[in-house]
């Protein structure tokens, strides 16, 4: 639709709201004479009169009431449209409440927060940590960094990253214990394991599967504080490479079996509702994610 029919729309839709044409010319900042010829070209596309005019009033004819519902709806739209501009055009602003894993919160998010917060300082980050499935609404929560598939399908989905999974172990802890050559060779050494009551702990690779009676002295429910313990030389670890990577680049922690890819990779998602309202701080966010994370920087090639 053109900007001269909206004018006409726009101006139509004021007289049937003010009463008269001057009135409609105040209110829209035209003078009486360019109201009246925007509502007679109006009229003319119309094929009919939209107003009965008299010395001391306008009225809507028939034809120009069956028209102003529908006028109405579209000045509304406009002005919708209007604000939805002017919310994605502007500044971000506001609280953004985040929920994600411990393990991939303290590696990898904290260290990028104090870029965001210095790029757009009228936004308050609040984290929250956990590894529970949670509802968005429930919890109130805005946006859901995720591992893996599963998620509820009516939340806007962004894929930011994806991980595979390390095994690793300190050097102090190989100096003593060996390193294992073959995936086999782990059920001879000190395995810290996730806590898992409910089934056994089988150690996936995509050439052979560990059997499921690794074991070791310890067990965590959170991979941070597993890489805690490798470092300091208690066992071998198996967790997600955004935890560790920095360690093996390091020499605190040493890749083990890498010609033995750990499967499979999982995807990391950002999840949020559809609320156009909260959407620019939101996109801000999550688009600052992406293009962070998008060469998965945590990835360790095989040696």
């Amino acid at each position: 639709m053109g900007t001269d029919r909206l004018q006409e729309i726009e101006a139509f839709v004021q007289i049937a709201k003010s009463g008269t044409f001057s009135a409609a010319g105040r209110a829209l900042g035209l003078s009486p004479s360019a109201v009246s010829k925007l509502v007679a070209r109006l009229e003319k596309r119309f094929g009919a009169r939209l107003f009965n005019r008299t010395t001391h009033a306008v009225r809507l004819s028939h034809e120009g009431e069956a028209l102003l519902h529908r006028a109405t709806r579209v000045m509304d739209a406009m002005r919708e449209t209007d604000r939805l501009i002017d919310t994605f055009s502007a500044a971000p602003s506001g609280q953004i409440r985040v929920y994600c894993l411990p393990s991939f919160a303290l590696s990898q998010l904290a260290p990028i927060i104090p870029e965001f917060l210095l790029l757009h300082p009228q936004v308050r980050l609040d984290i929250q940590l956990g590894a529970e499935k949670i509802d968005l609404v429930e919890a109130d929560v805005d946006v859901l960094l995720r591992l893996g598939y599963g998620h509820d399908s009516t939340l806007v989905s962004r894929k930011i990253a994806e991980s595979g999974w390390t095994v690793c172990a300190a050097p102090s802890y190989l100096a003593a214990r060996g390193v294992p050559a073959v995936p086999a060779d782990l059920v001879g050494h000190n395995c810290l394991n996730f806590s898992v009551r409910t089934r056994a702990i089988v150690w996936t690779f995509q050439s052979q599967d560990v059997p499921a009676g690794i074991t070791g002295n310890a067990t965590a429910n959170q991979a941070p504080m597993l890489r805690e313990l490798a470092l300091r030389g208690v066992g071998i670890i198996r967790v997600a490479d955004f935890v560790v990577a920095d360690d093996i680049r390091s020499g605190a922690l040493v890749h083990l079996l890498p010609e033995f890819t750990v499967s499979a990779r999982e995807p990391l998602f950002a999840l949020y509702q559809r609320q156009p309202e909260q959407s620019l701080r939101i996109r801000t966010f999550v688009d600052f994610l992406c293009q962070k994370f998008a060469r998965n920087p945590w990835h360790l090639p095989p040696s």
